[in-house]
């Protein structure tokens, strides 16, 4: 009998914004706990990858980026759970997973370790989550369904896709998951849609050392050599983070919220080094690096006010890096259900809010010797095209992940 090809939907959202407040595959824990740092390099290179694929596209080139890599990887990991065949294989080399290192049992395992140590954090206001909803004449596999709940906390609903009432719920559920930072994370559902994912993170943080609103100026930022944009530039003459990378030729700047998570900002040395040198050059092994390297001195930092927000469509750029069946006929989810089914729709959005009081989001050692009358650390001026990591700073692991082209742009 003939099977019907049926849709599914993906999707990510992540929210980083300021705060005012500071606030079945069994496996021993010990063994995915010991080998959660590799499920971390995983998601990094992962993050990097997906950036450079991002830029690749001309529609993006000039643009500002920001997405949560970690909200992305969580999803692909969930599909596979439910894929089978050429499918799997393509999910799990999408993502960079490395059978030598962790099985993919672990590898569920780990997210959810790493996910249960997440929400035990203080300091920073931070939730990730999963939901699921299934078409109410859909027969999802219960074994698919218990792994979503156990390994990533799935929330599972069962719906009616062809009534609107399901795209309200659908859309209320992640503004009030993201705080009201995504108010409509779908414009349309497909009427013979099956099942749609999402994942969710949602970080809130304080500044250690909050900027004082009364040195915020308005100040030109150089979108490029021809174009300049007004901007709220905030200012600070503190002991700071601060790093020269020499390899990268560029200034680095770590802002601290509380003990959990930590905010990198780069900047080209400029006439030295273009924001898309930087971009094509920089890797996990940097943000490791600057986690090290970074020294406390008594700098002049100038950081924009941002009110960013993002949306891509993932099918392309995913399909690029060689998950590609997924898309298609060929796709096999025989985890998931007994029917056909494969993905219509790979959707991302994120937002990004930085102001003088924190950030509200909805993630190889060189010694260069130079004269020691440079000094290129005296002041930083992130007034040009800059890139930004937010990471977790008891393992590194990135939590959003983007660039600031022009601050001017809301999106």
């Amino acid at each position: 009998m003939e099977s019907n090809i049926l849709y599914l939907w993906i999707c990510a959202f992540a929210i980083v914004h300021p705060v005012v407040h500071g606030h079945q595959e069994t496996l021993p824990q010990p063994t995915a706990s010991d080998k959660l740092p590799l499920l971390i390099k995983m998601n990094n290179d992962f993050a990097f990858h997906l950036y450079k694929r991002l830029v690749e596209m001309p529609e993006y080139q000039s643009k500002n980026i920001f997405f949560s890599p970690f909200s992305v990887s969580m999803v692909l990991s969930e599909l596979s759970l439910g894929a089978g065949g050429e499918t799997k294989q393509q999910l799990l080399g999408g993502i960079g997973h490395n059978s030598s290192d962790f099985s993919t049992e672990e590898m569920h395992q780990m997210f959810h370790s790493l996910l249960e140590e997440m929400d035990q954090r203080t300091g920073v206001d931070i939730d990730v989550g999963t939901a699921l909803y299934v078409g109410d004449t859909f027969k999802a596999l219960p074994d698919f369904l218990e792994k979503m709940k156990k390994f990533y906390h799935s929330e599972g609903f069962t719906v009616d896709f062809s009534v609107n009432e399901t795209l309200d719920k659908i859309n209320m559920y992640v503004k009030e998951k993201t705080h009201g930072k995504i108010k409509q994370a779908v414009d349309y559902l497909e009427p013979d849609t099956l099942m749609f994912l999402l994942t969710y993170i949602y970080f809130k943080g304080k500044w250690d050392m909050p900027f004082n609103p009364s040195t915020t100026r308005k100040v030109g930022f150089h979108v490029d050599a021809e174009t300049t944009v007004p901007v709220q530039m905030m200012h600070q003459y503190k002991s700071l983070r601060v790093y020269y990378d020499a390899e990268l030729t560029s200034k680095v700047l770590c802002l601290d919220y509380n003990d959990s998570y930590s905010m990198f900002l780069a900047v080209p040395d400029i006439d030295k080094r273009t924001i898309k040198d930087l971009e094509m050059a920089i890797s996990r092994q940097h943000i490791e690096k600057w986690r090290r390297a970074v020294q406390k001195r008594k700098v002049d930092i100038y950081v924009p006010k941002l009110s960013l927000k993002t949306s891509y469509c993932l099918n392309d750029i995913l399909k690029g890096m060689g998950m590609a069946d997924m898309f298609t006929d060929k796709a096999n989810f025989s985890g998931i259900s007994e029917e056909r089914i494969f993905i219509s729709k790979a959707l991302h959005k994120a937002t990004l809010n930085i102001d003088e009081e924190g950030t509200t989001a909805a993630a190889v050692t060189t010694v260069s010797m130079r004269p020691t009358s440079y000094s290129p650390m005296q002041t930083l001026r992130f007034d040009r095209p800059f890139m930004i990591f937010i990471t977790d700073k008891k393992n590194d692991n990135i939590l959003f992940f983007g660039k600031v082209v022009n601050p001017a742009e809301k999106q």
